[in-house]
């Protein structure tokens, strides 16, 4: 199930990349719904599933702390918010440059794999919505790897590469999680880990960008896909 869900990741990876030339207009939109459905996973199903796997005294908040700073250190290193604010500066930066940041990306993506992988061997409702969650934030991943390879001076080709690199990276993920045999007392670290990094995800790289645009169809946006999460994840844990 992982591998099969992870599949979907490829597909929203490359509708990014094919956004971030044709659909600009409309891109506050999908990363507001985006960012709603990535927090509205952690907020209403990893941290109460972390409690419920490890117990009510298990000390993870440190984990989720690490999780969301791991991810601020990869952005950071990739810099994307500078690169997209700034596209018309071309040579201000090597072409070297939008490769690294491309490559930080593709582990970022790599990780978002994994995350489906340990989400399937919590149970299949904590897999299914951590992958709605990887699938829905990852058409900002192909959205930013287009972005900063075209920002720095590269061609379209080199750009559709590090695309497809970057939408292979959530499957190899997947499929390196599924031979770990992960205990109960390892479960809770590893899912708050990822909490920590969706909501960095969600809340400091997607929501900021989507809220670029004075419009109020943002928030709706944003409400929208928290409340869609709400819903799916309570329907889950009914049946």
């Amino acid at each position: 199930m992982a591998i099969i869900f992870a599949c979907f990741t490829f597909v929203s990876t490359c509708f990014g990349g094919i956004a971030a030339v044709r659909l600009r207009d409309r891109l506050h939109l999908l990363l507001g719904f985006s960012s709603g459905t990535v927090i509205a996973v952690v907020l209403f199903d990893v941290i109460p599933e972390i409690f419920e796997v490890g117990g009510s005294a298990t000390p993870v908040m440190p984990m989720v702390a690490l999780g969301f700073l791991v991810f601020f250190g990869l952005e950071r290193l990739t810099a994307l918010h500078r690169s997209r604010e700034h596209t018309h500066q071309t040579g201000v930066h090597p072409e070297e440059f939008g490769i690294i940041a491309a490559a930080g990306l593709a582990v970022h993506s790599f990780l978002d794999g994994f995350a489906i992988g340990v989400g399937f061997h919590t149970n299949f409702r904590i897999g299914l919505l951590i992958s709605l969650a990887v699938v829905a934030h990852d058409f900002s991943d192909g959205l930013n790897t287009v972005t900063v390879i075209l920002a720095h001076g590269s061609t379209v080709r080199r750009a559709v590469q590090w695309l497809m690199i970057d939408a292979i990276a959530p499957l190899l993920g997947a499929v390196s999680a599924l031979p770990l045999r992960v205990g109960e007392s390892l479960l809770p670290w590893l899912l708050a880990f990822f909490a920590g990094a969706f909501l960095y995800i969600g809340a400091s790289d997607l929501l900021p960008e989507a809220r670029e645009h004075d419009s109020p169809v943002v928030g709706i946006a944003t409400t929208t896909g928290m409340l869609l999460m709400f819903l799916i994840s309570r329907y889950l844990h009914v049946r």
